[in-house]
């Protein structure tokens, strides 16, 4: 311990403690206040019993050691609040080269996990500007979550979390839609499972157990939610279309079958189909405007079909962040 703190704990005006505390306030550290957040310690005058912060809206701004060591918060050399200051230009080549790492570090400072406000809150103003803020962590969550230490939620209000060690996405997508309860959180699992389904390394193994769960919620939403069922048998056919090996536990369940069914009221389902999904049928927008009878459309899918023809594969954005 400091020579003169040493002998303001003896002579009772510092406790052991408050001294230990005062031993990590050094000029020249950094420190953070609840009220005047981060600072910088600019120098210490023990005999007026007395450190100086710089903080941004108090510069020189003195406090008393016993309240300075109460409600000062330390921060280490490698928080990344302090390398901002100390590092600026490594920061500002390491945003460009390693994105994750910048969240890593970010994350360290609070405890592991922190929600995007708090990570955006790091680097607008002082390295990005909003819009250029939104271009980096676009890039920057897909370094996050190709790395898989990274636990990123889909809702923004939850926090982004720091692993223990890494999570491939096919495993974290698995366990996303293991966990839905909801048809619409099993659509958006679902379409996720599709984009990266080149990720999957036992992609047979892996998906067939969910087609039966994908199979059972789009008959079960048949009359309610009619538009759902669907979304859901045009995905689980996308998805059998591009995993060799997948079987159906529900051959009956077809787009086709579902046409006949629903005829008097598709034009009333399918404008509720996201663009893209409508698109996946031939001749379903016509259908949807009234423009086409619903029974050309069952004779072309039947003959394309018949001839083994894959239909078109669309890109995706249901459910995606």
């Amino acid at each position: 311990m400091d020579a003169e703190l040493e002998k303001l704990v003896e002579s009772g005006k510092l406790t052991t403690k408050a001294a230990e505390q005062l031993e990590q306030l050094r000029p020249g550290s950094f420190c953070l206040h609840k009220s005047w957040g981060f600072g910088q310690v600019a120098e210490w005058n023990l005999l007026l019993n007395q450190i100086v912060i710089d903080f941004k809206t108090k510069p020189k701004h003195p406090m008393q050691l016993a309240y300075a060591a109460e409600n000062l918060i330390p921060i280490p050399p490698k928080h990344f609040r302090a390398r901002k200051v100390n590092e600026p230009e490594a920061i500002k080549a390491l945003l460009k080269s390693d994105p994750a790492a910048v969240v890593r570090n970010i994350l360290e400072g609070f405890d592991g996990k922190a929600t995007l406000g708090q990570i955006s809150e790091m680097l607008i103003g002082d390295l990005f500007t909003e819009a250029e803020w939104k271009r980096w962590w676009t890039t920057a969550k897909k370094a996050m979550k190709a790395s898989g230490y990274f636990s990123v939620p889909a809702k923004k209000s939850e926090p982004i979390a720091l692993r223990t060690e890494p999570v491939s996405r096919a495993d974290e997508l698995l366990a996303f839609f293991n966990q839905t309860r909801q048809p619409k959180e099993q659509a958006a699992a679902l379409d996720q499972i599709i984009k990266f389904h080149h990720e999957f390394k036992d992609p047979k193994t892996q998906l067939q157990p969910i087609m039966q769960r994908i199979e059972n919620t789009a008959a079960q939403n048949q009359k309610l939610h009619s538009s759902l069922t669907f979304e859901l048998v045009l995905a689980r056919d996308d998805l059998l279309e591009r995993v060799p090996g997948l079987t159906t536990t529900r051959p009956d369940l077809t787009v086709e079958r579902l046409i006949s069914e629903e005829e008097a009221r598709l034009t009333e389902i399918l404008p509720k189909l996201p663009s893209e999904t409508r698109l996946a049928v031939d001749g379903i927008e016509q259908l949807a405007a009234g423009h086409t009878n619903p029974k050309d459309i069952r004779r072309k899918r039947q003959g394309r079909r018949t001839a083994n023809h894959a239909r078109p594969r669309c890109p995706r954005t249901f459910g995606q962040q």
